[in-house]
């Protein structure tokens, strides 16, 4: 049996430093990476105000909905030298943001089985059960939702930038190069399909859309892209799998 991926060029547009695992994947399966990032990620350097550092025993709880979150907030606590409370409990979402969390030498106690935003904001509320306040951590890009449920819940919180996601401009003369030749564009994030939109010069309409997850896929569609397909569960894995059985259907099609 042949690999699943038959040959197809696959765009991998999320942040550098995680694009090459993805892409190596992509080759084991036969496919054709294209690396092209579309965002970059900086972990911040400056912080205005860090006094919410030394009040952290004044939370129950620190939620953080991605790995570059974890990596940002560690960084900050290290460079502050600076513990977490052993009271405090650390909500996160996502295996990847898992993964990172226990390389610090930290489990998490709240972890929802839906990475879905509205549904995690849910099943957060629905597990708290302490009357302090909540810490998020977060950044420049993080979408509201999680706040807005909180607020609703009447559940108190602040949140803590430790990173900024931005548009990597210098990859444009490269995706336009490409995009042409590419028989899917996959987005890891809303942002990734975002700074996309910004750089191509065109949306192409014969390339196959791969999204994380419907948070992603949502904005995807936002921006005017067509023939958006949704991997389950969010990961990349998933995304890689689904674009394999896309592509076998479509060979089978055309035999």
């Amino acid at each position: 049996m042949g690999k699943p991926l038959h040959g197809e060029r696959i765009l991998i547009t999320r942040e550098e430093t995680k694009a090459a695992e993805m892409a190596g994947k992509v080759t084991k399966l036969g496919g054709s990476p294209v690396i092209v990032p579309m965002i970059k990620i900086n972990f911040l350097k400056q912080f205005e105000d860090t006094s919410v550092l030394e009040r952290l025993s004044d939370f129950s709880w620190v939620f953080i909905t991605s790995a570059n979150g974890v990596e940002g907030f560690f960084q900050l606590l290290r460079k502050q030298q600076i513990k977490l409370p052993q009271e405090l409990k650390i909500g996160i979402v996502g295996k990847k943001t898992e993964e990172v969390l226990h390389r610090y030498g930290y489990t998490a106690s709240f972890v929802p089985e839906t990475f879905d935003a509205q549904a995690m904001a849910e099943a957060f509320i629905s597990f708290y059960t302490l009357n302090k306040p909540v810490l998020l951590i977060r950044g420049n890009l993080s979408r509201p939702t999680l706040p807005e449920k909180l607020k609703e819940a009447q559940i108190a919180y602040e949140t803590l930038e430790v990173y900024e996601t931005t548009y990597c401009m210098e990859s444009k003369q490269k995706l336009n190069q490409v995009l042409s030749a590419v028989d899917y564009i996959t987005f890891t994030s809303p942002s990734t399909a975002e700074a996309f939109v910004q750089l191509a010069e065109y949306i192409p309409k014969n390339a196959t859309y791969i999204c994380i997850g419907n948070t992603t896929e949502e904005k995807a569609r936002e921006l005017g892209i067509s023939d958006v397909y949704t991997s389950t569960p969010y990961t990349a894995d998933a995304m890689l799998d689904l674009i394999s059985t896309i592509a076998n259907e479509r060979k089978i099609n055309h035999e």
